[in-house]
C-alpha cells in the first residue's frame, strides 16, 4: 500500500510537468541548457556565489558564464538559438540570447524552440523528484513510469520486473475518476499502451499484479503523468531537428531536454547514443552513468 504522501510528491510533479507562474518560479525560469562542456567553467547568478558548471544546467537569465582557457562548452536557449563559447571567455545570459560577452564566443545553427525547462531543485536532483511512504507487503519492484518521471501520451510503454513463481501479470491503467481505460494479461515484462489510451497532460494509475501464482499475490502500483500536447509537440519538433543534424552534441540537447521533462527511459537511449559517438566525452558518461542510478532506484 502506498500512501498519501505519493499522491502529494506525485501532485508537485504534475504542477511542474503542467506549469503554472509564480513570481517565484518566474524568477528562477531557466532560459537556457549546457547540453556539451568540456574543461571548466564557472557560472555566476544574481545573489548567488560562484559555482562549477555541470552538463544539462538549466540557467535563468542573468547568469553569466566564465571558462578557463582551452574549456569548451555549448548551451541552447529556449528560443532555439545556440552558442559555442570556448577558450577564456565571458558571457552574460539574456532572457533569449546571449548579452554582454568576450573571448571566444560564436553562433551554432539555430534547433526549434524548446519545451519548458523544468529549474534544477535546490537538492540538485536534475528533474522532477519523487518520493513516497510505504508499508512493507511483497510487491512487484521496479514499475516505471512512476511518479517523478513523464510519458509521451501516444508511446508509452509500462514496465516492471519479474517475479519468482509468476507466469502471468494482469496490467490495469485507471484515469483520475478511478476508471479502468486500459487492462490486459501478459507473461512479458514490458507492454506497450495502444496509442489512444492515453490523452496528454493527465495524470493515471497503473498497477500489476500476478495471476496463478503459487503463494501469495504480488503487486505493484505507480502513478504517470503525460506531457501537454504543446510541450510534447515542441519535444518532437526538436527530436526531429536532432535526427536530421545527425550530431552527438544535438542528441546531447535533446538528452538534456528529456531528462528536464521527466522522459528519462528516452533521455538514457538518448545518452547511451551520444557517447558511442563520443566515447571519451566524460562528462557524458558521468551524466549516463547519474541517470542509470537513478533509474535502479526505482522502487
Amino acid at each position: 500500500m502506498i500512501l498519501k504522501a505519493r499522491a502529494l510528491t506525485c501532485g508537485f510533479f504534475l504542477l511542474t510537468t503542467l506549469p503554472v507562474q509564480t513570481a517565484a518560479t518566474a524568477r528562477r525560469e531557466p532560459v537556457a541548457i549546457v547540453y556539451q562542456l568540456t574543461g571548466e567553467a564557472q557560472r555566476v547568478e544574481p545573489g548567488r556565489s560562484r559555482e562549477p558548471v555541470r552538463l544539462f544546467d538549466r540557467l535563468p537569465a542573468g547568469t553569466t558564464l566564465e571558462l578557463a582557457p582551452g574549456s569548451r562548452l555549448a548551451l541552447a536557449f529556449v528560443t532555439g538559438k545556440r552558442y559555442e563559447i570556448y577558450g577564456k571567455a565571458r558571457a552574460a545570459l539574456g532572457k533569449g540570447d546571449l548579452g554582454a560577452r568576450s573571448g571566444g564566443v560564436r553562433s551554432l545553427p539555430s534547433v526549434p524552440p524548446l519545451p519548458r525547462l523544468a529549474p534544477i531543485a535546490e537538492d540538485d536532483h536534475p528533474g522532477p523528484s519523487a518520493g513516497a511512504v510505504r508499508i512493507r507487503s511483497e510487491r512487484i519492484e521496479g514499475l516505471y513510469p512512476h511518479c517523478g518521471t513523464a510519458v509521451l501520451a501516444g508511446e508509452t510503454t509500462l514496465r516492471f520486473q519479474l517475479v519468482t513463481g509468476a507466469g502471468k501479470y494482469r496490467i490495469e491503467v485507471r484515469d483520475r475518476q478511478d476508471h479502468v481505460i486500459f487492462e490486459t494479461e501478459t507473461t512479458d515484462s514490458v507492454v506497450h499502451l495502444p496509442a489512444e489510451v492515453l490523452e496528454p497532460g493527465l495524470r493515471y494509475r497503473w498497477t500489476v499484479s500476478t495471476v496463478e501464482r503459487v503463494g501469495p499475490v504480488a503487486r505493484g502500483e505507480a502513478d504517470l503523468v503525460t506531457l501537454r500536447q504543446n510541450t510534447a509537440e515542441a519535444r518532437e519538433a526538436l527530436r526531429k531537428s536532432v535526427e536530421a543534424a545527425g550530431d552527438d552534441d544535438s542528441l546531447a540537447l535533446l538528452a538534456g531536454v528529456d531528462q528536464s521533462l521527466g522522459l528519462l527511459a528516452e533521455a538514457r537511449e538518448e545518452l547511451r547514443t551520444a557517447l558511442l559517438k563520443s566515447p571519451g566525452d566524460t562528462a557524458l558518461a558521468e551524466a549516463l552513468a547519474a541517470l542509470e542510478r537513478r533509474l535502479e532506484e526505482i522502487p
